[in-house]
Formats: structure tokens, C-alpha cells, sequence
């Protein structure tokens, strides 16, 4: 059976509530649609545009098999290419960061390009090439600087960001365009990346996995609706004395919102007090953390007054997926002096090993010839619930579409 017939058959008859059926953890066919129908389509947050501050410097990172680089022009715009040159198709830019300073030049034949993409040098070609600087330009890529936050859409015609237009008023309070990225990690996970968005929205896990992310973090009972204690609804009331947004927010592909930390913490730390002598925002000293998912590639993003860290999750393969850590701080705060790097990540390198280890644990297990999909807990998965339906709902768009459109070209 064609690939995109059984994972349609599959979702059609999945039971709601759910796990997934086997296939959609490890098929590499049911991958590549994922690709398709997930990754290609909608808005893939990128980094942070503090890490291309100054005109020349670039980021890359791949979505699927796209290399993508981002750069700020000479202009002050961010701009964003497939890293593939219009030569031979070699990758052009071939670090992680970088900083040009005037051109991009592909290393394999010096194909030459300017930071707006277009074509500026192609040495010993043949006189009937046609080196039209916008016709041998850099294919685009689609980017936003979302408050800080950079967003990349591969697709010819994206949908309106939704997320943007909410997320931005929650996050000005922490001035991210005067921070910088204090530290990054990379972990490398032996999981489908939809097995670890499932870990990283609930907390049933939580209590016996994460006793140093407890010390500060407050569960909510439900994702979907946290304001239904005492304590947040008396936190709430002094944000909006305060004058900053709070208010849970959703939409098909996000959740935000503001929430208190323990009685007695600041920040997220292991110990009462600030990871972060020099503050952020002095808007936002003291007032829980600020947090939001966005499917497929944003979760387990929190911001507090001091620092603030953000999870980017991209697909490798059927099994694999790139979990990427940022921890923020203000631009001016200086190791050793305002922070003590090994203070202020430890909360959530320690997080993320456990839930590294989970992870995995749970791709062995549903690799198992005994596996079969399971119920999610209606009154501690909501938020598990949300992204499962979400996913559901859009890859059987997809396959429809994509199967009317086959159909018509047959």
C-alpha cells in the first residue's frame, strides 16, 4: 500500500485520546511525510536574532534535508536562503555561526553572493551564461523576527502567523532585543521528534524525573487552563497591577501564558535568588516566568526576569531528533561577574538529560513488538491531547490534498 494511503487509513481509524499507531514513531515513509506535511509547511522557529546582531554574522541549521542560513544584511534586515548554491548545488555556508564581511562565497567553485542573495561573482563561465544577478540568486526562505525570536517558513505561500501577533505583547516586557545568547547545547536524541513534544507537554512525569526543575517550577494542573487555584489567580492579579500580559493564551499550534514560580523563587534555580545579577527587564524582576509552546519545533520555552531559555526541536530522522538549548540574558552581563555559567544552566541541563533518557526509553518501548497505542490521561495530558489532535488533524490535510492533487495528475 502507498504510504500516504496507509497513514491516512491509519488516522482515520486511530482512536481519539490516544497514542499514535506504531508507524508514525518509526516508519521512515510516515517520516518524510512528516517533513511534507509538518516542517515544509508551517513556521519553524530558527534561533534568536541576537545571535546575528551585527551586519554579515549568520546562523544555519537544517530542516529535513533543507540547509537553511539566516544573515543580517548591511541594511540591518534578516534575511534567510536555502544554503544550497545555484552552481552545483553545494552547501555554501558550512559552520554553525559565521560572520562575512561583504559576500557569501560557496567554497566549492567561489560562486559569489551578496547578502540580499543575489548572484555578484561566477568566475569562467561560458560567454552564453546568462549571469543575471536576480535570475542565479539564492532561493528565499520566508523569516520573521518575532520579538526576539527568529521564524522560517519553507513553503512558497505561507498561512499568517497567529502565534506572532499573540506572543509578541508577552514578550516585549523582556526587551530580547537587548540580550544575547549565554550559552547553547545540542543533544542529539535517539527518539521520533513527536515522542519528545509528547514528554515536554505534560508534567505526570514530573514529580518522579525532575527534582531540580520542582525546586521552582509550579505544576499546573492542567495546561489548558491554568488559572484554576488561588495562587495563580493571586499572581495574576499582580501582573495585571503591574501592567504585564498574562493571560493564558492558545491556538491551534500554541500555548502562552505567565505563571507564578515557588513561593520564595525569582528565577529557575536550585536555590532561592537570581541565576542573573544584571536583569533583563527590570520590568518583569519577580513575576513567575513567562512561557510558551509553539508545534511543531518550539516547547519548554520559560523567561523570568534574569534569563530566560528556549527548546528548538528538529526531525533527523524516523528515530532522531536535534533538541537545541538557549539560555538568554542581557546583553551586557558578563560571566563570572553577573552569572556563574554552571549555576545558571543546571537546572535545565539536568532537565533535559532526564528527559533525554525518557525519551529514548519510551522510542525501545514503542518499537516493541507489544506495543500498542495507549490512553492519555484526560485530567494530567491535556496539553498531550492538544498536540496529538493538532498533528492529526493537519498530516490528514495534508494527505488529502496531496492525494487530490495526485489524483488529478494521473
Amino acid at each position: 500500500m502507498d504510504v500516504r494511503n496507509e497513514a491516512l487509513n491509519l488516522l482515520r481509524s486511530r482512536k481519539k485520546y490516544f497514542s499514535l499507531p506504531q508507524p508514525f514513531y518509526n516508519s521512515p515513509g510516515i517520516f518524510n511525510l512528516d517533513l511534507g506535511g509538518i516542517f515544509n509547511g508551517h513556521w519553524i522557529f530558527a534561533g534568536m536574532s541576537s545571535e546575528i546582531a551585527t551586519p554579515g554574522s549568520y546562523l544555519t541549521l537544517s530542516i529535513g534535508r533543507s540547509s537553511i542560513v539566516v544573515a543580517r544584511d548591511h541594511d540591518g534586515e534578516i534575511r534567510a536562503f536555502f544554503n544550497t548554491c545555484r552552481h552545483r548545488g553545494s552547501k555554501i555556508c558550512l559552520e554553525e555561526h559565521g560572520r562575512v564581511r561583504r559576500n557569501l562565497v560557496c567554497p566549492y567553485h567561489q560562486w559569489t553572493y551578496d547578502l540580499s542573495g543575489r548572484l555578484y561573482h561566477a568566475g569562467r563561465m561560458h560567454s552564453a551564461f546568462d549571469a543575471d544577478p536576480e535570475k542565479n540568486a539564492l532561493k528565499r526562505v520566508h523569516v520573521q523576527d518575532i520579538g526576539g525570536l527568529l521564524y522560517l517558513c519553507l513553503a512558497d505561500a505561507p498561512s499568517e502567523l497567529e502565534f506572532a501577533r499573540t506572543i509578541e505583547p508577552y514578550l516585549a516586557p523582556h526587551d530580547f532585543a537587548n540580550t544575547k545568547v549565554a550559552y547553547k547545547q545540542h543533544i542529539n536524541i535517539k527518539a521520533n521528534w513527536k515522542l519528545f513534544m509528547e514528554n515536554s507537554r505534560e508534567c505526570y512525569h514530573c514529580p518522579g524525573s525532575h527534582p531540580e526543575l520542582l525546586k521552582s517550577f509550579v505544576m499546573a494542573r492542567d495546561e489548558l487552563n491554568p488559572g484554576d487555584t488561588e495562587a495563580v489567580a493571586d499572581f495574576w492579579k499582580r501582573c495585571r497591577v503591574a501592567g504585564l500580559p498574562y493571560e493564558h493564551k492558545e491556538g491551534d499550534d500554541f500555548v502562552l501564558g505567565r505563571m507564578p514560580l515557588r513561593e520564595g523563587y525569582a528565577s529557575m534555580t536550585l536555590q532561592p535568588g537570581l541565576a542573573v545579577s544584571r536583569p533583563m527587564s527590570a520590568a518583569t524582576q519577580d513575576m513567575g516566568a513567562m512561557r510558551w509552546v509553539h508545534y511543531p519545533s518550539a516547547t519548554n520555552n520559560h523567561v523570568m526576569g534574569d534569563y530566560g531559555v528556549t527548546h528548538r526541536v528538529l526531525p533527523l530522522d524516523a528515530e532522531s531528533t536535534l533538541l537545541t538549548c538557549y539560555w538568554i540574558v542581557h546583553r551586557d552581563a558578563v560571566e563570572g561577574r553577573d552569572y556563574n555559567l554552571d549555576e545558571l544552566t543546571k537546572v535545565w541541563v539536568q532537565t533535559n538529560a532526564q528527559d533525554h533518557a525518557l525519551t529514548e526509553h519510551n522510542q525501545e518501548g514503542v518499537n516493541s513488538a507489544g506495543y500498542q497505542p495507549g490512553p492519555y490521561s484526560q485530567e494530567t495530558e491535556q496539553g498531550v491531547i492538544k498536540f496529538v489532535e493538532w498533528y492529526c488533524e493537519t498530516m490528514e490535510r495534508y494527505l488529502e490534498t496531496s492525494r487530490s492533487v495526485s489524483s488529478l495528475a494521473a
